[in-house]
């Protein structure tokens, strides 16, 4: 077992956000850092939760719009429980993979293996654009307060990766008829929906009502902390953080969270303990947001061996 874990790439990649922030705990200490965890109360507690809870509602809603136009019969209480048990065992896998265990609670529905996958990809990809679109608004922002972006002063970087892409369009182009063969019926159950411009604005909508509510925890611990910062900014860096955490190198956005929150906190000359602190607290409401779905999933439990096929 020990050997296996040895030789194991995924299980060194999620290790890494757990020394970073060791280290990160090292440089700072326990102790400034408790100081600052200290300023937030209960009731904040209890707010913040209950925040994240209704965003986390309105996507169960979003996925069983998303669900229905595949032809998939996802009703109220199981799309919220199943979106539930979805995002408990997103955040205890890399860039959120687990997420997909969805489809094993709801394989006897499937139309077909690749609608499922389509309707959680789709269901995905409404969080993604999300983030982008809110993540070039942060670069936007931090780019006319602090020029965080450097011109390049030489040009080396930008041949290689010029030359990376014309690599990667040859071969594209080379197999082409192969890569198309194969794409094709995915292409095909992606587009079987019949979400229509109104459906999609209605899920497009209430991802952004849910992403604002869930990144904006982050601004309501903060001021319940009393963390004087530009609160405009620290909304929009989060959207950054976010991407961030997808990368497989960290559990739970640890360490990872850390690092992102104490660069925004340095452009505005705050106490990395402040940072850390932030963090420390945003990580305790994950886990407690996502006791609903591991409830589910003791009740329900599905064999992770499947999850990994899947």
């Amino acid at each position: 077992m020990i050997r296996r874990y040895f030789f194991d790439i995924n299980f060194w990649l999620k290790s890494l956000g757990l020394i970073l922030f060791a280290y990160l705990i090292h440089r700072i200490g326990w102790e400034q850092t408790l100081v600052s965890v200290n300023k937030i109360s209960f009731i904040n507690i209890c707010v913040a939760i209950l925040i994240l809870w209704i965003a986390f509602y309105l996507k169960s809603l979003r996925w069983r719009i998303i669900s229905n136009s595949y032809g998939i019969p996802l009703v109220g209480y199981k799309a919220f429980k199943i979106f539930f048990i979805g995002l408990f065992l997103a955040n205890i896998t890399p860039g959120k993979l687990g997420d997909f265990g969805r489809l094993l609670y709801i394989k006897d529905h499937l139309p077909s293996q690749k609608i499922g996958w389509s309707s959680l990809i789709m269901d995905r990809l409404f969080d993604l654009f999300c983030l982008l679109f809110f993540s070039f608004l942060a670069l936007i922002y931090y780019q006319i307060n602090f020029r965080v972006l450097k011109y390049p002063t030489e040009y080396k970087g930008l041949i290689w990766w010029s030359l990376i892409l014309i690599v990667f369009v040859l071969v594209l182009f080379k197999f082409n008829h192969q890569i198309r063969k194969v794409i094709k019926p995915w292409v095909l159950a992606f587009n079987s929906h019949n979400l229509g411009f109104l459906r999609s604005l209605q899920s497009l909508m209430i991802t952004c009502i849910s992403m604002v509510l869930i990144y904006g925890v982050f601004n309501y611990i903060a001021w319940s902390m009393g963390v004087e910062i530009d609160h405009v900014g620290l909304f929009l860096g989060t959207f950054i953080l976010g991407i961030l955490t997808l990368l497989p190198i960290t559990v739970l956005g640890i360490g990872v969270r850390e690092t992102s929150l104490i660069v925004i906190f340095k452009l505005y000359n705050l106490p990395a303990e402040d940072a850390i602190a932030l963090s420390l607290i945003i990580f305790l409401l994950q886990l407690i947001s996502f006791i609903p779905g591991a409830i589910w999933f003791y009740l329900s439990p599905i064999n992770l061996k499947d999850l990994r096929k899947i």
